[in-house]
């Protein structure tokens, strides 16, 4: 028996056939492209699909999902034709098997906590560095979504007021971001040095570029606090950091080394939590999915 799971983005459609195992067997991508109604850019997920032999499937989808499915936050311009949409019930009309949808974040964060870094925990966290944060946060019998499922939406994790909005609220994604990053480097030089990747910001910072040192030390200071912020009101076993920079050791490296010797926490001598980095990836997303809809369905 084959489940399917479908990772939906901003920039791709990733699908992958995952065997009872939790193996991904075969996988591929397409882009996402921007369509006006709904109709369509289901229709356009959906085209093509060969599901013989396929039990149910999983989705991963962006945004605030209501317990219905019905997605009731905006993400990316991609993907915001979604917004209002019933995920399960657009799907199961064009796939005609059964389909539960999760957030993407939640989706990685459950594949994590079920075979990944934070299996056998009683208390896990997972916190994924990408354009925002995205968050999930668990205990031992699974998500915890909180009321209007909102937990675990570490972008928006209140750190401040805005100074030219003074009575808006500011989220962590502001300054811990990789976006963030980016601004940090970008705020360091003339705007003829400014750079628009991530990336490039990291191999100057490897390079030995001073510049970079001071952003990276600025953002990573930031990234602590957001985890100081979750240590303090949940002081879970296990945080794993996701993203494409959570695959580069000297990062989660750095992270612990500055936790333990760089930044003041009235707590530091008595938080035990562990900080790893996620085991599955860019494949936590869709794993998660289906493991997700495996468990609703009991299959």
């Amino acid at each position: 028996m084959e489940y399917l799971g479908i990772d939906i983005g901003g920039t791709y459609i990733k699908y992958g056939m995952i065997d009872e195992n939790n193996t991904i067997i075969r996988q591929w991508k397409k882009e996402t492209l921007l369509f006006e109604e709904k109709d369509a850019f289901y229709d356009y997920i959906c085209d093509g699909l060969d599901l013989k032999n396929v039990a149910c499937a999983g989705i991963s989808a962006p945004g605030v999902l209501a317990e219905d499915s019905t997605i009731i936050s905006k993400a990316a311009p991609n993907v915001c034709v979604m917004y209002g949409t019933n995920v399960n019930k657009e799907f199961e009309d064009r796939l005609k098997i059964p389909t539960r949808a999760v957030n993407d974040a939640k989706s990685a964060g459950l594949c994590e906590m079920k075979i990944g870094n934070g299996k056998g925990s009683k208390s896990s966290v997972y916190f994924v560095i990408g354009t925002g944060i995205g968050g999930c946060v668990c205990d031992e019998k699974g998500v915890i979504e909180g009321q209007n499922r909102i937990a675990g939406e570490f972008s928006q994790l209140p750190i401040g007021f805005l100074e030219d909005e003074p009575n808006k609220l500011k989220g962590l994604c502001e300054i811990a971001s990789m976006t963030a990053l980016i601004e940090i480097y970008n705020r360091k030089v003339e705007e003829e040095q400014q750079l628009k990747y991530g990336k490039e910001i990291t191999d100057l910072y490897l390079a030995g570029d001073e510049t970079a040192i001071q952003a990276m030390d600025e953002w990573c200071k930031n990234i602590i606090l957001g985890l100081y912020i979750i240590i303090t009101f949940y002081s879970p076993e296990i945080i794993c950091i996701g993203g494409g920079i959570s695959k580069e050791d000297w990062f989660i490296d750095k992270i612990r080394y500055m936790m333990e010797n760089v930044v003041e926490h009235d707590f530091k001598d008595i938080a035990d939590t562990r900080i790893e980095r996620c085991r599955y990836d860019n494949d936590a997303n869709l794993l998660g999915a289906v493991l997700f809809v495996r468990q609703q369905l009991g299959k």
